[in-house]
Formats: structure tokens, C-alpha cells, sequence
């Protein structure tokens, strides 16, 4: 009966390794933007609370399950608050210190595409832990912005709008990230799931953009972004 009990738990974790091929990562990241306006026309940038869901299905490539390619989607929500200016219609344009004192508030929600490598230091078959590196591309997709414009606490401005890229890729409200990362994984060896940590820095290869008759001309900022992310692997 032991013996029996034995040849079916390995029979198991062979079928398990065998489906090792194709697993889905789900994670949360909390997310930290690093932000930058135009200095020549804000001033006092700062991040709003940012956070990003993540689903991605990781397929091994190699025979030692080393190495993996990973495609899936990600929403990012995010934003920044700066001091700026506001004209009023039919109001001069001018770019005066005392001037530059109205609160822009924007956010964002965003939904990602990557495109990613991942390099784990040993078979995650057979180690109860693994560290591993990543990086890629990513495909960025503006769904939706918000922006308000106050000033001294009072809204001028509460409305939807359509934030652009300063440099797009096929339309306005697209862009990429180039993304960089390093994890650990607890492995479950009979499950072959998985729980796991990561850090990861995203480098945006545009700045974002905000144009209307009452900003000031060439409003834009950059917001490259470092997250934090915990998941697991199924």
C-alpha cells in the first residue's frame, strides 16, 4: 500500500511538471511615481496614489524551466498634482511668478500590454525558492483621464480629459515603457504554484501632455514609475 501511495504521489508530480509549460501570474503592485513637469512653467510636482493590477501567462522555453517569455495585460491607475498657471478667456498670457499659483490636479487610468523575458537562477521544478531577473517592452493605452484646476482650495476646473502623448506610437493616446525587474518565488513542488515578490522599474519613452485654451502652452510631464509587487503563480 506504501508503495503504491508513492508511485501515485510521483505519477502526480510528474503530470504536474509536464503542465509546468504554460502558468499565470496575478499580482498588485502599489506603484510610485517618479514625476516631471515642465520646470519653465510648474513648479511643487508630486505624485498622486497609484496602484496597478497585473495578469500575465508565463511560458517556460527551456527544458530546465529557466527561462520564460511572458504576455499579459495590466491596469495602472496614477497621477500628479503641480502648480501652474490658468488664463482666463480673453485674458493676457502672462508668465509672471505671482501667477503660476493654481493647483492642476490629474489622474489617470491606463491599461498596459507586456511583453516580457524572465531569467530564473535555478529550475523552479525542483527548488523551493527561486531569484530571477525580467525585462521588456510594454504597450501603454490611455483609457481615461480627469483633470481639476483650483485655485486656494476653490474648483475653477473639474472635467474629463483626454491627456495625450507628447510623442505617441500609432495614436495620441499611446505609448511604451521599457521595464526592468528582479524577484523571488516560493515554489509549491507538488503544485508547482507559486508566490512571489518583485521590484521592477518602468522607464516611459514619452511624456504625457494636457492642451486646452486656458493652460499654458507646452504643459507636459514625465513619469517614468517603480513597482512593488506581490502575487502568485497558478
Amino acid at each position: 500500500m506504501h508503495v503504491k501511495t508513492q508511485t501515485n504521489e510521483g505519477k502526480a508530480l510528474m503530470g504536474n511538471r509536464r503542465n509546468f509549460i504554460v502558468k499565470t501570474r496575478i499580482g498588485f503592485s502599489p506603484v510610485i511615481g517618479l514625476y516631471t513637469a515642465n520646470k519653465n512653467i510648474t513648479s511643487g510636482s508630486r505624485q498622486k496614489m497609484s496602484f496597478c493590477f497585473s495578469i500575465k501567462e508565463e511560458i517556460s522555453i527551456s527544458k530546465r524551466h529557466r527561462d520564460f517569455f511572458c504576455i499579459g495585460a495590466e491596469y495602472m491607475f496614477h497621477g500628479i498634482n503641480f502648480k501652474s498657471y490658468y488664463f482666463y478667456a480673453d485674458s493676457l498670457q502672462l508668465y509672471t511668478a505671482d501667477r503660476e499659483r493654481f493647483t492642476y490636479d490629474i489622474t489617470m487610468h491606463e491599461i498596459d500590454f507586456p511583453i516580457q523575458f524572465k531569467h530564473s537562477f535555478t529550475n523552479e521544478t525542483n527548488s523551493l525558492s527561486s531569484l530571477y531577473i525580467f525585462g521588456g517592452y510594454c504597450y501603454r493605452w490611455l483609457l481615461s483621464s480627469r483633470l481639476a484646476v483650483s485655485e486656494n482650495g476653490n474648483d475653477i476646473i473639474n472635467q474629463s480629459e483626454k491627456i495625450t502623448f507628447k510623442n505617441p506610437a500609432f495614436s495620441s493616446i499611446n505609448s511604451s515603457f521599457l521595464n526592468l525587474g528582479a524577484g523571488f518565488q516560493k515554489n509549491n513542488l507538488k503544485t508547482m504554484r507559486a508566490v512571489f515578490a518583485e521590484l521592477q522599474f518602468k522607464y516611459a519613452l514619452s511624456p504625457l501632455k494636457v492642451y486646452e485654451s486656458f493652460t499654458p502652452s507646452n504643459l507636459y510631464f514625465n513619469g517614468h514609475f517603480i513597482y512593488i509587487t506581490v502575487g502568485f503563480k497558478i
